[in-house]
């Protein structure tokens, strides 16, 4: 079973007691989001490294994330920040915070998930709000909130989103894009509420600074797969699911790994996902 089927699993049982079915005839696919002042999505990520097929190590991590208008755009903050790091017969171990988790973020968000104007919401004067990088949320947005298309989208049917980032100026930041297809899956119910399903392939391609002999090196590309639910009704992204490779970090291969990998999900604060997958583990 591959990582995603894993991850998945959970939510088919939960959706299939709760009543969930097709109905791909229900209605047109959503082709706007309708944002309000406030909302908040739960985020669970997970990393794993390991070696054949031995785990080596387990990054965790969850927070909330919050969304509230601020002069036509969205002041986003972080709550319940939780990280940790557990290796194979130990006790789980909290891992630090780094400055991107401690920070605010403003951005607008567009009807039909533009994701624009990026800012810190710190003094740039700050060490600490020079160094962090301002495309790390919106990266990490695209996964929940799918561009969608400007007509309707039948079942079948792809478009593709390309979102750029240049954290170039910064120590440890690069330029690249991200571009993700998407396919229009089908309609589904779950516990009387019509959702729309889309699933999606994204590709991170990011290049850094070098040395004058080589200026400019390429990022390894990192692939994700995913899976995003709309809510009809309220037109909000309810539900996103995602897994994806990623090149093991020196300090990770120092440690014999052959391979590691991530998958996450986030969920819409207050919907009926928050009794899927939102309860107590």
């Amino acid at each position: 079973m591959t990582p995603m089927r894993r991850w998945l699993a959970p939510l088919v049982f939960a959706c299939l007691s709760l009543g969930c079915g097709n109905n791909a005839s229900r209605g047109e696919s959503p082709t706007a989001y309708r944002w309000p002042e406030r909302f908040a999505y739960r985020v669970d990520y997970v990393g794993l490294a390991q070696r054949d097929t031995i785990p080596l190590v387990r990054y965790a991590e969850e927070r909330t994330t919050l969304f509230s208008i601020r002069d036509q755009r969205y002041l986003v903050t972080w709550d319940s920040v939780l990280k940790s790091v557990q290796r194979p017969g130990e006790a789980p171990v909290s891992a630090p915070l780094v400055t991107e988790d401690t920070l605010s973020f403003y951005v607008r968000l567009g009807r039909h998930g533009e994701v624009s104007r990026v800012e810190l919401g710190c003094d740039p004067a700050l060490a600490a709000c020079a160094a962090a990088l301002p495309s790390s949320f919106a990266l990490q947005l695209r996964r929940i909130v799918p561009a969608l298309p400007q007509w309707e989208a039948p079942r079948g049917s792809s478009w593709q989103d390309s979102l750029a980032f240049d954290d170039a100026s910064r120590p440890l930041g690069a330029h690249g894009t991200l571009v993700t297809v998407y396919r229009a899956a089908q309609d589904t119910v779950i516990a009387g509420v019509p959702y729309w399903m889309i699933g999606w392939r994204s590709e991170r391609r990011a290049f850094r600074a070098g040395t004058p002999s080589n200026p400019i090196v390429a990022e390894q590309p990192v692939r994700e797969d995913g899976v995003t639910f709309v809510e009809k009704r309220r037109l909000m992204p309810v539900f996103s699911t995602w897994a994806g490779a990623v090149p093991a970090s020196p300090e990770v291969r120092a440690l014999g790994a052959t391979a590691a990998g991530f998958r996450g999900r986030a969920w819409l604060v207050g919907s009926v996902f928050d009794s899927i997958v939102g309860a107590p583990r």
